[in-house]
């Protein structure tokens, strides 16, 4: 199987075509899938059209699932499957962030298949969390290279089960820098509403010092939007990207994605 690759963004982003993930996918297919996604950190396939159990089987080519928290929005009869959909009462998530970062081995990748997207908006942009820290000062690097984040499910969202809260809910320490274990580059890792505090530093001080590294590394340079079609999937890599989702769109009209989460390693720096 030849694949064909075309960049979207000069700093992360790739438009795969040349296979068909209703088939089986050879082991040295998702070798190369693999090494794509670690190199340009999003990959898109358009005109893909999965039913449920089709798209589970498509997440085999990435790795090993994840059950989502906030269980309330998954598919009832394919609970690994995550429904994004403004009627079910979820709010766009409109602030950077990386999935699940409250898991011991947070989700290496995030796959999203846009099953109806809207008219107009309703994107979705991924900020490369590599091109963010590769844009400090060395010693600014060398500063968050010490760091360390305490992480738990979302304290503040009251929409939380109290099931899922008692699963996922422990505290687990992350370093604010990882590396990614394939590429070997380093990137800026939190999610910010999921990080407790940073150890050492008061909440108020650890929130500060988060909001501040986004507002002055996420610019256009490192952020490809992506403009859904009907049949788009789309897989980010969690290791070194943040992303989030625009709201400003028709919500006469439907925005739906199903989201799969695949397992990752614990995060780690060197």
């Amino acid at each position: 199987m030849t694949l064909s690759v075309k960049k979207l963004h000069s700093s992360l982003g790739a438009e795969v075509s040349g296979i068909d993930l209703h088939a089986s996918v050879d082991d040295a297919t998702k070798a190369a899938l693999s090494s794509l996604m670690a190199e340009h950190l999003v990959l898109v396939l358009r005109d893909q059209f999965f039913t449920p159990s089709q798209y589970l089987a498509v997440a085999d080519a990435f790795g090993t699932l994840m059950r989502q928290h906030y269980s309330q929005h998954n598919m009832a009869d394919y609970p690994d499957i995550g429904i994004i959909l403004h009627r079910d009462g979820q709010k766009p998530a409109s602030m950077w962030h990386t999935d699940h970062t409250n898991r011991e081995r947070p989700p290496k990748a995030t796959l999203l298949y846009g099953l109806t997207v809207p008219k107009e908006g309703g994107e979705t942009s991924i900020a490369s969390m590599r091109a963010a820290y590769a844009s400090l000062s060395a010693e600014e690097q060398r500063y968050l290279d010490t760091l360390t984040t305490l992480n738990s499910i979302d304290a503040h969202r009251t929409d939380v089960l109290a099931e899922d809260r008692e699963k996922y809910g422990k505290p687990v320490v992350h370093p604010l820098i990882r590396t990614h274990p394939e590429h070997g580059s380093k990137a800026i890792y939190f999610h910010i509403t999921k990080a407790l505090k940073i150890e050492g530093m008061t909440r108020d001080e650890s929130q500060a010092l988060m909001q501040d590294l986004l507002e002055r590394t996420i610019t256009p340079e490192n952020t490809y939007t992506h403009c859904w079609r009907k049949g788009d999937l789309m897989i980010m890599d969690n290791r070194a990207t943040m992303h989030r989702a625009h709201g400003d769109y028709d919500r006469s009209q439907d925005r739906e994605l199903w989201r799969l989460i695949v397992q990752g390693d614990r995060p780690y720096q060197q």
